[in-house]
This record gives structure tokens, C-alpha cells and sequence, in this order.
């Protein structure tokens, strides 16, 4: 039978060199997530928003970051750029507009008016005022988004 002296002995033994093959591991592991994280960061610092997604039907140009949607904003893009402007949309089911009763929604989800102007808010334009959008002729009769930005009135 071994001695309490001689299992104490070879119980740090072992942990010794348990603790040093961990270590060896643990490094082994580090250098391979390391290895991962500057691939990952590689692809990164791509051009990430050339990359085409399955709603993509658009034109990019590489000056000045202008992109735009082949059918205009909808409810996959979220923002669409055109004609100098972005569009983006706010909802009926978010925002409640207290003249909602007077317009109609199409078939896309966009609420109209009964001359069949799309409903927006464009505070750098005058109430009433219409204009070409993405999706069509627009109508401005709604405020509270920044300068340069059509912010189309939606159902969904």
C-alpha cells in the first residue's frame, strides 16, 4: 500500500500535468478563435451593402451610396432611395393617423387617397403638396420626419 506521502506526491503530479496539458489546449483553442475572428473581420470590411438580397431587384452605384428598389419600398426593404430622397414608412398599427377613416389601403398595404395619391409625411414639403415617388404620385399631408425623407403611411 502506498503511503499518504507518496499519494499526495503523485496526486500533484498528475494535476501538474493535467493543468499543463489544459494549458496547451486552451492555447490551441485561443490561436484557432483568434484565427476565425480576423476572418470574420476580413469579410467584414467588404462592401456589405452591394451584396444582393433575394428581394434585390435594384440599381447600385458606387458613388454616393444611391440604391433603389426595381418596385419601390415595400414591406422586405424597410428604406428605399429615390429621387434624391429616402423613403421609409410608418404604420397604422404603430402610429394611428386621426384621418386613417379617409383613405384607403391598395393592394401592397399603402393607404391612398380617393384621387389615388400615395398618403406620406415630408416635413421639408408644404401639407398638400404632391410629388413622384418610388411607389407613384404622392400626396404630403402628414409631418414628424427628418428633411429629405417620405415617410409612406401603411397598413402593415
Amino acid at each position: 500500500m502506498l503511503s499518504a506521502i507518496m499519494a499526495a506526491y503523485l496526486t500533484a503530479a498528475l494535476h501538474s500535468v493535467n493543468v499543463e496539458v489544459d494549458e496547451a489546449v486552451r492555447w490551441e483553442v485561443h490561436a484557432d478563435v483568434m484565427e476565425h475572428r480576423a476572418a470574420q473581420e476580413a469579410e467584414d470590411t467588404e462592401d456589405w451593402y452591394y451584396e444582393p438580397c433575394y428581394y434585390d431587384a435594384g440599381v447600385y452605384e458606387d458613388y454616393g451610396g444611391y440604391y433603389e428598389q426595381g418596385d419601390g419600398l415595400n414591406a422586405f426593404s424597410g428604406v428605399n432611395y429615390h429621387d434624391g430622397r429616402t423613403e421609409t414608412f410608418y404604420s397604422s398599427q404603430v402610429l394611428y393617423h386621426y384621418r386613417t377613416n379617409e383613405w384607403w389601403l391598395d393592394d401592397e398595404g399603402f393607404y391612398r387617397t380617393d384621387e389615388g395619391y400615395y398618403v406620406v409625411a415630408a416635413s421639408d414639403m408644404e401639407q398638400g403638396t404632391t410629388f413622384e415617388g418610388s411607389k407613384g404620385t404622392c400626396i404630403v399631408l402628414d409631418c414628424g420626419c427628418a428633411d429629405g425623407v417620405t415617410d409612406y403611411y401603411v397598413g402593415w
